[in-house]
């Protein structure tokens, strides 16, 4: 059973509130520990500036670091109130004797400006003041509050309570403008995504995600219509394979059917003794051997089809002399076009091109090919072989001024079954010669393409020199 899961944006909501409680603890115990800090740095420093806590019998001894580092100073006034002694900062221009009222006005609650501080003291048996004067309003005289009533309670109540409920309502609306964002930021798009997710998996598609968002939203985005898009580029391929598959089911199909069916009549005739001539049978015999051999090639050339397209097939290419196997293979069939009366010229230099392959494989697919330009062309054509080494590899050419291939087929020649003439014929070919020779060049990292702008039929296969394992993409041109 599945567990109900909170959403992404009551997720972050709760963890904005959880967020915002312990950011308050946090600034609270800050905040209380830094005011504990000033009350003891206050206390210990404040009543280093009162006069009374001052007064020293032997002026020099009297401690007035403390006012003089607040830009203040101090006084020692006789009986006169004449200055008799000073020390501080603006000492030397501060008044050298006062009168009774100047004292005085100097501690009237209209004075703000300035601190000051006074005390009696005697000395020597004289009697004397010490004056504090600390200009600036650095400090200040306070007035505490140390008992309260009643009264004063409920107005500190309803102060405490206005200012409750102020937080509380600028720490909701504070919650409502950040979901917004989110959802505007975060939800919406990881909403759109899921969407997007459900109709690939009821096996729709097609829609792309476009919303605007953040760095790594956005990231998604592209990551999820790449994937989309590689999806439809799948599905279309299994498409396309599945029309292949039935395809090649029914080419396969056509190119059984004939030739089973003579040899079934051929051997029906010989079972019944429905033909008693012994030239006839052996003639008979002939040609249901013949049948049997083009059913074993087509069986064959499947069967390498499709051990060439399993990724399981053993690959083990060699380092080699390419135009070596090139020189050989063609020597093979020299004969059988000299027989047919096609001119074979082949184009191979005597320096050697070092190559990885697999000899038997790569032999294959060469004699596919010459086989090709032997069974299509007529009597008195050319046909060429041309080996050319390049600085990352090889060109090979086989070309021939023969009828050429139809356009009709020209954009699917090395698809399997299909042939170079326009009909398709029993006896023919198994129609995959073309298709191995596609399959062992891919197999070893090149290229093989016919020539779209030349004469007659033109195919070129390009290799290159490092070795290759089974899984590597094509080169390109």
């Amino acid at each position: 059973m599945m567990t109900k899961r909170r959403s992404v944006h009551a997720s972050l909501m709760i963890n904005y509130a959880l967020f915002s409680v312990i950011l308050g603890i946090i600034g609270f115990l800050v905040y209380d520990g830094m005011y504990d800090a000033r009350d003891a740095y206050v206390n210990r420093t404040l009543p280093m500036v009162e006069a009374d806590r001052l007064v020293r019998e032997d002026w020099e001894s009297i401690p007035y670091e403390t006012v003089e580092s607040f830009g203040g100073y101090i006084q020692v006034l006789d009986q006169r109130l004449n200055v008799v002694f000073a020390r501080g900062k603006g000492a030397g221009e501060a008044q050298t004797s006062y009168s009774e009222e100047e004292l005085y006005a100097l501690f009237y609650e209209g004075n703000r400006s300035d601190y000051h501080s006074l005390a009696p003291f005697q000395s020597s048996g004289e009697e004397y003041r010490l004056l504090v004067t600390i200009p600036d309003g650095a400090v200040k005289k306070e007035s505490r509050l140390v008992k309260t009533t009643a009264d004063i309670t409920d107005a500190f109540t309803g102060i405490l309570l206005r200012g409750l409920l102020w937080f509380a309502a600028a720490f909701l609306f504070s919650l409502w403008l950040y979901g917004r964002l989110t959802a505007r930021k975060f939800t919406n798009p990881l909403a759109d995504v899921s969407r997007g997710l459900e109709r690939i998996a009821e096996g729709g598609g097609g829609e792309r995600l476009r919303y605007n968002a953040s760095k790594e939203l956005m990231q998604l985005r592209h990551h999820f219509n790449r994937m989309a898009d590689r999806l439809e580029q799948a599905e279309s391929d299994k498409r396309k394979l599945e029309q292949e598959r039935m395809r090649l089911m029914m080419d396969i199909s056509h190119d059984l059917k004939t030739p089973i069916s003579t040899i079934q009549g051929y051997a029906e005739v010989l079972q019944l003794g429905m033909e008693e001539d012994p030239e006839q049978r052996r003639k008979y015999a002939g040609r249901i051997h013949a049948k049997s051999k083009l059913i074993a090639s087509l069986v064959n050339d499947l069967f390498e089809l499709t051990k060439l397209e399993s990724a399981d097939m053993p690959f083990e290419p060699q380092p080699g002399d390419f135009a070596e196997l090139c020189r050989t293979t063609a020597a093979d069939l020299y004969d059988s076009f000299e027989r047919k009366g096609i001119g074979f010229d082949i184009r191979i230099a005597d320096k050697p091109v070092k190559l990885s392959y697999q000899d038997d494989l790569m032999r294959r697919a060469l004699s596919n090919i010459l086989a090709n330009a032997l069974k299509y062309n007529p009597p008195g054509a050319s046909v060429w072989l041309e080996l050319e080494a390049m600085p990352d590899g090889a060109l090979l050419t086989v070309g021939d001024n023969g009828p050429g291939i139809s356009e009709n087929v020209r954009h699917s020649v090395f698809e399997p079954f299909v042939r170079g003439d326009r009909a398709r014929k029993s006896d023919g070919g198994s129609g995959l010669g073309l298709s191995i020779a596609k399959s062992v060049v891919e197999r070893h990292g090149g290229r093989i393409w016919l020539d779209p702008d030349a004469e007659g039929t033109v195919i070129r296969i390009r290799l290159f020199r490092e070795s290759i394992n089974g899984l590597d993409e094509p080169r390109a041109k």
